[in-house]
């Protein structure tokens, strides 16, 4: 009995010298950086200003990989089956990937139990906007044309994306029914709305604030109970509507499993990154706030909101096949 003991404390021992080993040693190769987005969206942009700023400090490169599709399920999915050492890693909406464990009953992966949390960069809020010809100014215009009016077409960037569910959880708190209209990506339903195919979309402030400035749209209310610091003048909904809150949250996971050492070892490089100069500069021109959230915080954060967003899926019975 002795011996069985004693030989469970020596593999305990040595695995955890190997786990301090790794740490100490890690980085030894390039970090590939996998992207649930396509090539030139904001969190794309924010990926590569943040695999660039941890390049020179890792010492070894961080390759930006694109793996866009099925709401971010496809990246997620190749995440979960990698080997948990930190040298493969998620970067995505971690609002959108809270979603899917409610709304797609057949995922091949669990989006808790299957990803570490490593960090969480910034955040943005979505915006509602509608097209000019709809003719209202406010969000209180806009429900009450909605009821006068039932199915006005409502765009989004996918099926079960926090574009979409915010949407839905909008309909909810004002009692309106809408048409759902869903396209694949963010900017294809600013698209549509900018040529009158549409009415309005909850969209990301990225894809669309330009074409408020330039009077192509109108900004109805931010999905958020207070103002944004970059965008004052735009109100929030919850000034009229309380309840409806949706933003696009730029974060980081790992495969379950990764050595808390490394997870920790790159929590503190992202956030080291994500305070860089170039960082800030183009987080705030995307209106998007930095985040300072540690793994622990990170990961209630996302049990937090896959809870909320089970919820609002629940009332809107949404599901994807």
């Amino acid at each position: 009995m002795k011996r069985f003991f004693g030989n469970v404390a020596a593999a305990v021992i040595a695995a955890l010298t190997a786990a301090s080993a790794c740490a100490q040693t890690f980085p030894a190769k390039p970090i590939r950086l996998v992207v649930s987005f396509p090539p030139g969206g904001a969190t794309d942009t924010f990926s590569r200003v943040l695999a660039a700023e941890m390049a020179q400090s890792l010492g070894q490169q961080v390759l930006v990989e694109n793996r866009a599709g099925a709401g971010t399920i496809i990246a997620a999915e190749l995440i979960a089956k990698a080997a948990p050492d930190g040298y493969t890693l998620l970067f995505t909406d971690l609002s959108t990937h809270a979603i899917t464990g409610s709304i797609y009953p057949k995922l091949k992966y669990h989006p808790l139990r299957d990803f570490a949390a490593v960090a969480a960069v910034n955040s943005s809020p979505l915006l509602l906007v509608s097209h000019p010809s709809v003719n209202v100014k406010s969000v209180r215009e806009l429900v009450a044309l909605a009821k006068r009016h039932p199915g006005i077409t409502f765009g989004n960037s996918g099926i079960g994306t926090v574009t979409h569910m915010t949407a839905e959880k909008f309909r909810l708190r004002a009692g309106i029914q809408v048409t759902p209209v869903s396209y694949k990506g963010g900017a294809l339903p600013v698209t549509a709305l900018l040529s009158g195919e549409i009415a309005m979309v909850m969209a990301t402030i990225p894809a669309s604030i330009q074409h408020v400035q330039k009077g192509k749209l109108v900004a109805l209310g931010l999905a958020a109970e207070r103002r944004s610091p970059f965008l004052p003048d735009i109100p929030a909904i919850g000034e009229t509507l309380k309840g409806v809150e949706g933003a696009v949250i730029s974060g980081v996971l790992a495969p379950a499993g990764t050595p808390r050492e490394v997870i920790e070892r790159l929590y503190a490089e992202f956030a080291k990154a994500s305070e860089s100069p170039k960082a800030r500069e183009i987080f705030a021109a995307n209106a998007a706030e930095t985040l300072k959230m540690n793994p622990n915080e990170v990961q209630r954060s996302l049990e937090r909101e896959a809870k909320e967003w089970a919820e609002v899926v629940k009332a809107t019975g949404v599901i994807a096949n």
